[in-house]
């Protein structure tokens, strides 16, 4: 397939300097790539190091990496999306390597091949310039300052018909590295306290990720008064100025550093409780030493460092696409637009801290109302099991975000609350009456408890097909309680709403009706376990 009407893109000549507006031409589409027009395409702090001379790459080059838009068309190998789909741009992995079939892309062993190299892995271009003079393109597998982009298909996400491309755009890397930071690798729980450093992209999106899953408060660090009180009408639950963190006050589970000097990670670490995790998400310039407390650390404090928010993008961008439709990522509080025309005015917005996110528009969008705020994810799963409906991709987020629970904290009488998806189970659990589920033990679950005629609570073995047993096992990239049937190939996966509420969902052979999954409400029943039910008799 050749590409060969003019595209507009933003090419960066010198360091330092803005990239200016000119006409380029696109190489021929290979079978694993796709053909997007970008409508939206943010400015992130990378691509600023990068034009700086903060990263390896050659100039001339085309930058972006956070571009949203729709396929215009697709290589034959593609098969997840097809031209009309709107889509976001992610970074790219091989999705081959163990690291990547462990689900860790973000530290894909070619990831710098495929992402820094300006040329494809195989070292073909995917841009040239005027008379066909070389430029450097396929930044982070896009080079989205641009009105097209040559993407592959593993960095290729489809977001659906409703989110604006301008919020949709930065789920690419900066909504992505601040909240998957939180979800995927801090994951707190509901007492967790947490502090996050700087209220950038990333650290906005964190504080938005740690309110949405309950945590118990968070705390932001960030010397703009202006963004301060952003974090706080987002979910944070304190804001101060650096001056403001008192080294003998509150000490926090969790930390955040989105800054990345010695000064940011030292005032992260001193805060942290024994034992606490602080990761840091900051790219500077170079090898950019840092000097730590080893004294810190050696009181159970961990430090880890985490890329692309060690983030799974075709599993997570959906997930904060939800989210946003839920009400509960504002991702337009974050995000300033300004013609592509005017990238220079972009790129100063950006780097001057006047926009949180500045996001240049290659094409125009009709307004979209924001979604009604939701509060927080247990907020809006109690208000879905209210109702008894909920759409089964938002109730997918919601279980992601929601903490995980240990199998161990379950022993009793739980009361369960269907969520109609149109799911087949749905329909013979309120025939049989359905109660909730009785967690005797781990080893001995009566799965399936129902109202019996006469208003007792029974154990309907002939529909469950017998018991269960309880564990903590993997589902969606983390580890939670499991509820796994003795004769069925089901198992109902269990995250924490509350100290005593459960969000669970049925995952297994056969688990889907249509290819929607069923979820529902688990609410212990106040009072002294009762121990095994009575069986109910076979019905014929």
């Amino acid at each position: 397939m050749t590409l060969d009407a003019p595209t507009l893109a933003a090419v960066a000549h010198t360091p330092g300097a803005s990239p200016v507006a000119v006409e380029v031409r696109l190489d021929a589409l290979r079978d694993d790539e796709v053909l997007v027009d970008v409508a939206a395409s943010g400015i992130c702090h990378t691509d600023l190091t990068a034009i700086d001379g903060g990263a390896p790459f050659d100039l001339p080059a085309v930058f972006g990496h956070e571009g949203a838009g729709t396929v215009a068309a697709v290589g034959r190998d593609v098969t997840h999306v097809v031209p009309g789909d709107r889509v976001v741009l992610t970074f790219d992995a091989c999705g081959a390597c163990g690291r990547c079939r462990a689900g860790h892309p973000a530290y894909c062993r070619e990831f710098a091949l495929r992402n820094y190299r300006g040329v494809r892995p195989d070292g073909s271009r995917t841009l040239w310039g005027r008379d066909d003079a070389p430029v450097a393109g396929a930044w982070m597998a896009q080079s989205s300052w641009a009105t097209r982009a040559i993407a592959r298909a593993t960095n290729v996400v489809p977001i659906g018909s409703d989110i604006p491309f301008a919020l949709a755009a930065p789920l690419g890397c900066g909504v992505l590295t601040g909240a998957g930071t939180v979800l995927n690798v801090l994951r707190p729980g509901l007492t967790d306290r947490m502090l996050v450093v700087g209220a950038g992209t990333v650290g906005l999106a964190a504080v938005m990720a740690a309110r949405a899953s309950g945590c118990a408060s968070v705390t932001v660090v960030e010397p703009d008064p202006r963004r301060r009180a952003l974090s706080l009408e987002l979910g944070a639950t304190d804001a101060v100025a650096a001056d403001g963190l008192d080294p003998r006050g509150a000490r926090y589970d969790l930390a955040l550093d989105t800054v990345g000097t010695t000064d940011a990670l030292g005032a992260a670490l001193g805060a942290l409780a024994s034992p606490g995790t602080c990761a840091t998400v900051a790219l500077r310039h170079g090898a950019n030493p840092v000097t730590v407390s080893q004294t810190a650390l050696l009181w159970g404090r961990t430090l880890t460092g985490v890329i692309e928010g060690d983030a799974t993008p075709a599993r997570d961008v959906p997930t904060l696409v939800a989210l946003w439709r839920a009400g509960l990522f504002p991702l337009e509080r974050l995000v300033t637009t300004f013609p592509f025309a005017r990238i220079d005015a972009a790129i100063a917005a950006a780097r001057s801290g006047e926009a949180v996110k500045a996001v240049m528009l290659m094409a125009e969008e009709p307004a979209r109302e924001a979604p009604a705020a939701a509060g927080t994810a247990a907020d809006r799963v109690r208000a879905l099991a209210a109702t008894g409906a909920g759409d089964p991709d938002e109730l997918t987020a919601l279980w992601d975000v929601l903490p995980a629970v240990g199998a161990a904290d379950l022993t009793g009488l739980w009361r369960g609350t269907g969520i109609d998806t149109g799911h087949r189970i749905h329909r013979a659990l309120g025939r049989a009456r359905w109660f909730g589920k009785n967690f005797v033990d781990a080893e001995h679950v009566q799965p399936i408890v129902c109202r019996a005629e006469d208003g007792s609570l029974v154990s309907d073995v002939a529909l469950s097909g017998g018991g269960a047993w309880l564990g903590d096992t993997a589902h969606r990239g983390r580890v939670t309680a499991t509820m796994t049937y003795d004769a069925r190939p089901i198992h109902d996966h269990l995250v924490r709403v509350d100290q005593d509420t459960l969000l669970g969902v049925m995952a297994g052979r056969g688990a889907r009706d249509e290819g929607r999954p069923y979820f529902f409400l688990l609410e212990r029943e106040p009072g002294e376990p009762p121990g095994p039910l009575p069986e109910r008799e076979a019905r014929s």
